[in-house]
């Protein structure tokens, strides 16, 4: 009994391994989340729709649902140049922000009013009362999304890109039922904590870095290195047939 626990102990732990390997690189999802962890709202949400989303990809990859759809060859060439085209999209975008960089709002404060106190004689009083008067120095205004509002991009990122249909399904299905009926749930299972792992770490992570990551400057090169990656990506993406 302690080998077969210390042998699917080591299965979850080359599935945990093996996703983290898969994800931790910079693509769509991560940037989403790492943007939303420095905007400080909306990063549980985000968390949430990327865990669920892994949790269906890599199910269905593990189940079989991968060996049906090798078998349709015109669904794998739908889903390898639809991922070509969502991936360019995405570099299109970054590059973009590069030449017209965007700041992001960091701050989680209600709006507020500065004030100064003034003191004055009372008018038409012979003796000289204060009166106290407030003049508004600085407005600062500053807008908390909803959390909700992140919810169209995180649901985009994760089941609108066929790069993640191709990757969780297919690439991830194909290495899991390698460890027969009952390894490849232990493999998936423990790739799901990965995932839980990394994503609550990046997500949550980004929310202490927010100050030097919220910086125009540390983005523009950001986003250019995203959308080379990601121009590269769709380029392999594209040779695989």
């Amino acid at each position: 009994m302690t080998a077969t626990l210390a042998s699917q102990f080591h299965v979850a732990l080359s599935g945990l391994l093996f996703q983290l390997t898969v994800i931790v690189g910079i693509g769509p999802q991560n940037i989403v989340l790492l943007k939303q962890g420095v905007r400080r709202w909306g990063v549980g949400l985000v968390v949430s729709v990327f865990i669920i989303g892994d949790i269906v990809l890599l199910t269905l990859g593990t189940a079989g649902v991968a060996v049906v759809v090798e078998k349709m060859p015109l669904l794998l060439e739908i889903l390898r140049w639809g991922g070509v085209a969502y991936l360019l999209w995405f570099a299109t975008t970054c590059l973009r922000d590069v030449r017209n960089p965007t700041p992001i709002d960091t701050c989680t404060e209600r709006p507020s009013v500065e004030t100064v106190t003034v003191h004055s004689p009372d008018a038409g009083s012979d003796s000289a009362v204060a009166t106290l008067t407030r003049i508004p120095l600085r407005t600062r205004v500053t807008t908390r999304m909803p959390a909700l509002a992140a919810l169209p991009t995180a649901l985009a990122v994760t089941f609108l890109n066929p790069a993640a249909w191709v990757d969780g399904m297919i690439v991830f299905g194909t290495m899991s039922n390698q460890y027969g009926s009952g390894g490849k749930w232990v493999f998936t299972v423990g790739a799901l904590v990965g995932s839980v792992l990394f994503f609550v770490g990046v997500g949550y992570a980004a929310r202490l870095l927010a100050r030097p990551l919220s910086k125009v400057s540390v983005w523009r090169w950001i986003n250019l290195g995203i959308g080379v990656l990601m121009l590269a990506m769709a380029a392999r993406l594209a040779t695989m047939g």
